[in-house]
């Protein structure tokens, strides 16, 4: 019997993209000096789909009042049936230079690193020795994994720019690269590379002079995409390239938005395409010190889905608390 065990795929891709920036890049992790910020994803993808696919995401991230940001992660995943599974913790660095603080101008360089350790469950495989041409699976298998388990360590780059311009727009550009190194992730011994994952995403945010429900703050509209591409040799016909893009409207304590995402091959006929729909809440603690979101988003395919792959959900949680700077007083003697 000649078996061969080869699982390698896309990156889990998120329709809450505010939630998982750090995800995205770690260049973003402590945008907001004297804030702590975590966020708690849960991704169902597909959920008429046979078997489990599911993510969980958790991350927290905070910038002192210096150059430095830092963030922690975990990160779960589940494929088909808990067959696979992912599960990851690590952390983030960003380092922050200030380009012209007048005009609100500064560069974050981020860096991540994770331990990964992913298995996948062979009691729940079937192989071709265990099959009887009429009776079915009803025999053992000879078949002996070398493993089921393979732990790598793993790194991420990423750079961002942020501009104001006219006064009236906040703009953030970025790229990151992901999987770098190229971990081996193989249970055979082989060489199963993790395919290099390259993102870049573009943000604004603009103050209109509308005010919100909350008849105190001005609403704000943040238009933004994100675009990656992913394969063990970026540009060529094996690329996975996914765009998403669309805007949201924070009319505080109300958050809603509309996506669209789409998957780019040379063959547009193939491309799996979705519509998202996102509503968020936003609430105060008494001295406002601490800020709450509920997020929920719904992926509504539009194109080349079957009725097991035409809804998705994500739900998202956060929570921001600020602190203030404390300065000593000395006295002069």
């Amino acid at each position: 019997m000649c078996l061969s065990i080869s699982l390698k795929g896309q990156d889990v891709v998120y329709s809450l993209f505010d939630q998982n920036k750090t995800y995205y890049n770690p260049a973003l992790t402590g945008l907001r000096p004297g804030l702590i910020h975590t966020n708690f994803v849960y991704r169902k993808q597909w959920i008429n789909f046979p078997g489990e696919f599911s993510t969980k995401h958790f991350n927290l991230d905070f910038k002192n009042y210096g150059s430095s940001g830092f963030g922690l992660f975990i990160f779960s995943d589940i494929e088909g049936e808990s067959l696979l599974t992912t599960n990851s913790f690590g952390g983030n660095y960003s380092w922050r230079g200030e380009i012209s603080k007048y005009s609100g101008v500064f560069i974050q360089l981020g860096v991540k690193a994770s331990y990964n350790i992913k298995e996948i469950d062979l009691s729940r495989l079937t192989f071709s020795d265990e099959l009887d041409e009429i009776y079915g699976p009803i025999y053992g298998s000879t078949y002996i994994a070398d493993r089921n388990r393979s732990d790598y360590i793993d790194f991420s780059v990423g750079g961002m720019l942020s501009f104001k311009s006219y006064n009236l727009f906040t703009n953030q550009i970025g790229l990151a690269v992901h999987h770098f190194t190229r971990p081996n992730t193989s249970f055979q011994g082989t060489s199963e590379k993790v395919p290099i994952r390259l993102s870049f995403h573009a943000q604004t945010e603009y103050n209109t002079q509308v005010f919100s429900l909350n008849r105190r703050d001005k609403l704000r509209l943040r238009p933004a995409l994100v675009y990656e591409m992913q394969g063990s040799s970026l540009g060529s016909n094996q690329t996975a390239n996914s765009l998403m893009y669309g805007f949201d409207i924070d009319s505080d304590p109300v958050i809603g938005g509309v996506w669209y995402r789409t998957l780019l091959s040379e063959n547009s006929d193939k491309n799996y395409n979705a519509l998202i729909f996102k509503l968020g809440f936003r609430i105060y603690s008494q001295n406002n010190k601490t800020v709450y979101n509920l997020f929920y988003a719904y992926d509504l395919a539009t194109k080349n889905y079957t009725k097991y792959t035409r809804d998705s959900h994500e739900i998202g949680l956060s929570m921001s608390i600020s602190f203030k700077r404390k300065f000593k007083c000395y006295n002069r003697l």
